[in-house]
Order: structure tokens, then C-alpha cells, then sequence
């Protein structure tokens, strides 16, 4: 990652509106090449209107797109879906962090700040391609006997391989699973599942991984996006939860899927997850759409 020339202000300031119509696709907390969150992070001179946001993301075609406008000292972060704008993007916020201190908007040595809609993040630059990023945890609840039941059958695994379940507010079911299920040969019932209610079914086992305390799978209703390739929401309920279990404050954990995912955690801080990871830049391309029709 190139370290910026030297800590002047105007430069800065010219980097960024040299970033103007700029769209930037970076693989988002991968491992290597072609791995991770393929990730759109597209920087703005001036506050954009919500629908063109949107619209601009669904013409983009990722599964996530992140918004940035510099804001003072900080950072303002919009994320937008293929469906609509979601309070926070884990993944996004990795890729934009990235990209500020790859492009020298910021000095490498500068920590930073993200104003999202869950509120401040956190970020700094641990090391020379390695971002952190401090994330509220996410509490869990314990799943009950029958959602247990519906889960696992929906997944085809045998209630007695599981070794527990919980659920958080915002719908997201989580089974862990014992060392007799392959997490990488699951498939769930897709039209139960989204039947279920839940917006995602999470897998976990802390021995289907290598060199790690635990990995995942996390599978959605949506036949147009079956799997999600990184999940940083679901780390930040699964990794308190696995650092009580196994007696660890620090943990490191692999996401399954098909293009895979690593991250180093940190649950030190209560009610805190620091996640840490490598996100590596794809393309830059220009931006033809006169942004300023839909400026507010």
C-alpha cells in the first residue's frame, strides 16, 4: 500500500476531488486474489440525492455500494444494497478505509473516523495492507426448541449435531454445529428458508477450519444472492459468543463461501468486536452520470 507523499492539507484535499467520478471495485477481506466481498466504493464532492444513490447502485450491480463524502475530519458512509440503503455495511467500510489510506487521503499513521447510521466507527491502519475496524457486538438470544428443529431441517442436519442456536433482533438465525457436519457440503432448503422469517441462516463450527477458532456459512433467502461471501454482521454476534466458549479474547475466523473470507477479531473491549482484515484494490474506472442532476 503506497504511503502518501507528505501530510499537507491541500493535498489531501486535491486527492480526494481527483477521486470525483471515480468508481472502485475492491475485494473486501479476502485472502488473496479474487477472494473476499466484491465491493463498489465510489468517493462524492457534494451530499447525493438517496434515490440516485440507490438507482446508481442497482446499475452497478454489486451486492453492496458504499458512498463516501468527506465530512471535516471525517468520513460520512451511505450503503446501499441491490434492494435499498442498509444502515451499515461491514464489509464497505473495510473497502473504504482502504482505499483512504491506499490513495493517501489519509497518512498511514492517522486513525481514523466513519459517521454511519449505527454511529462512529473507529478505523486505523494496523498494518502496511491490514485495516481495523471497531464494530458494536451484536447480542444474541437463545434460539428456542422449535426454531432449533425448523433450522436444522431446513439445513438437513441431524438435531443431535447441533450444538446450539440463537437468534439476534434483526432476524438473523445462527446454528452451530458440531464436527460431524461439513459446512462446505450444506444446502439449505431455500424455499423454507424463506418461508422462515429469518433475513439470514449463519452455520458455524469451530472445527470445520484450519488455523482458526472457528468459520461459517451464511446462506440467504434470496435465490439472486444464496450465500453471502462476507458476513462482518454475523461476526459481531458469533465472535463474543465464541470467545466465552472457548476462552478467548482473540480469534480468527474463516467465512466457507465460495470465494472465502479471513478476519482476525478482537473482543477485549465488552460490547465491542474489532474486526481486522485485507482488502485488496480490483479496478478504478470513471464515472460518466452528471452526478450534479441529482445533488441536494
Amino acid at each position: 500500500m503506497a504511503a502518501p507523499a507528505n501530510d499537507q492539507e491541500p493535498q489531501r484535499v486535491n486527492s480526494m476531488l481527483q477521486l470525483v467520478r471515480k468508481v472502485l471495485l475492491v475485494d473486501a477481506l479476502g485472502y488473496g486474489q479474487f477472494s473476499g466481498a466484491p465491493t463498489v466504493v465510489i468517493f462524492l464532492e457534494a451530499p447525493l440525492d438517496k434515490f440516485k444513490m440507490a438507482s446508481l447502485s442497482r446499475e452497478l450491480g454489486s451486492s453492496q455500494t458504499v458512498f463516501v463524502l468527506a465530512h471535516n475530519k471525517t468520513f460520512l458512509l451511505r450503503f446501499f444494497n441491490q434492494l435499498l440503503e442498509i444502515p451499515l455495511g461491514g464489509h464497505s467500510c473495510h473497502a473504504a478505509a482502504h482505499l483512504i489510506y491506499e490513495l493517501g487521503l489519509l497518512p498511514p499513521s492517522k486513525p481514523l473516523t466513519f459517521l454511519t447510521q449505527e454511529g462512529e466507527l473507529a478505523v486505523k491502519l494496523t498494518e502496511p495492507d491490514s485495516i481495523s475496524v471497531t464494530f458494536p457486538a451484536i447480542n444474541l438470544t437463545k434460539m428456542d426448541s422449535a426454531n432449533l428443529e425448523l433450522y436444522g431441517s431446513i439445513l438437513a442436519i441431524d438435531p443431535k449435531n447441533i450444538a446450539w442456536g440463537a437468534m439476534t433482533a434483526s432476524r438473523q438465525a445462527i446454528i452451530a454445529v458440531d464436527a460431524t457436519v461439513m459446512l462446505k457440503k450444506l444446502s439449505p432448503d431455500r424455499a423454507r428458508l424463506a418461508k422462515s422469517g429469518a433475513s439470514t441462516l449463519a452455520v458455524t463450527s469451530a472445527a470445520d477450519t484450519v488455523g482458526g477458532e472457528y468459520s461459517l456459512r451464511c446462506f440467504g433467502p434470496n435465490e439472486n444472492r444464496p450465500e453471502q461471501q462476507v458476513s462482518v454482521n454475523i461476526h459481531r454476534s458469533l465472535a463474543p459468543h465464541w470467545s466465552r466458549l472457548l476462552g478467548t479474547k482473540k480469534l480468527q475466523a474463516r467465512q466457507l463461501s465460495g470465494r472465502g473470507s479471513l478476519v482476525q477479531l478482537d473482543v477485549s473491549t465488552p460490547n465491542q468486536v474489532v474486526v481486522t482484515g485485507r482488502s485488496r484494490t480490483v479496478l478504478r474506472s470513471d464515472l460518466v452520470l452528471e452526478l450534479s442532476d441529482g445533488l441536494s
